[in-house]
């Protein structure tokens, strides 16, 4: 009898022991906290663009918490976060389980930056009751219009966010060669849509130097390889028509070639 009571206190020993290695066994089979498609603990945000991050890992039963004022973050799905900038810096949102685990997301956000190198002038004159003469000298007064060379180029930074169909910002023009010697200003943006809704035309207006240029973002019809051609085009009719009443169009193309992927 004494030796049956005996063995009752090894008994719940082991009995400890291999719920112990099984809670731990468990637990080591749960992944740790991660973000999908995000490395180093680390992404980056622009300004005006909303976007999220997937959470993976873990137990499953997530939270976050964000105390930063240049993010507006939700949980719009068990595993997934909804961010929306609302200022510009650095900010951190933490996310964890119910089992303790726990990750850092650092978040840098920054305005979006476009920039657009011109390969190629062109001119158009178009008026049947010019003499050809005329067409070449005014040509070559349109040309000489055109901020930029063959290699120069335009950065635009979108302060007010790039998705938005009007929109502004500070543009930086560079003469011939990207980042020397660069022209700064401001600019709107402005998407146009045709009547069926679609967007049809871009139109950026550009404040620099004293001077407002309005240029059209639009294709150019020439074949271009790997490359798609775009423009930006600009209406010279009211500059000229009092010295050239005969002509009928005038307008300068800044061509800028897009490689499309393979």
């Amino acid at each position: 009898m004494n030796q049956k009571l005996n063995l009752i206190p090894w008994i719940f020993v082991i009995l400890f022991s291999s719920f112990i290695w099984t809670s731990c066994e468990k637990d080591s089979d749960v992944e740790p906290l991660s973000l999908h498609m995000i490395e180093n603990n680390s992404t980056k945000l622009y300004y005006g663009s909303k976007s999220g991050v997937t959470i993976i890992g873990g137990d499953g039963n997530y939270s976050f918490s964000c105390k930063s004022s240049l993010l507006k973050a939700e949980m719009t799905y068990s595993n997934y976060i909804a961010i929306e900038p609302l200022g510009v810096g650095d900010a951190t949102i933490t996310i964890k389980d119910s089992s303790g685990n726990s990750y850092i997301l650092n978040i840098t956000i920054v305005y979006k930056t476009t920039k657009l190198v011109v390969a190629k002038l062109d001119a158009t004159v178009v008026g049947d009751n010019m003499t050809v003469g005329n067409q070449k000298i005014l040509k070559e007064k349109a040309l000489a219009t055109i901020p930029v060379e063959v290699g120069g180029s335009y950065k635009f930074v979108f302060t007010e966010g790039e998705e938005l169909d009007k929109t502004k910002g500070i543009v930086f023009i560079y003469t011939n060669k990207y980042d020397n010697n660069g022209i700064e200003g401001t600019f709107e943006r402005v998407m146009i849509k045709d009547d069926n809704g679609n967007y049809s035309h871009i139109t950026y207006t550009l404040h620099y130097s004293d001077m407002n240029r309005t240029f059209i973002l639009m294709e150019y019809n020439e074949p271009a390889g790997k490359y798609r051609a775009t423009q930006f085009a600009e209406d010279l009719m009211d500059q000229y028509k009092t010295d050239y009443p005969n002509v009928e169009q005038v307008y300068t193309s800044q061509v800028i070639f897009i490689r499309m992927p393979n």
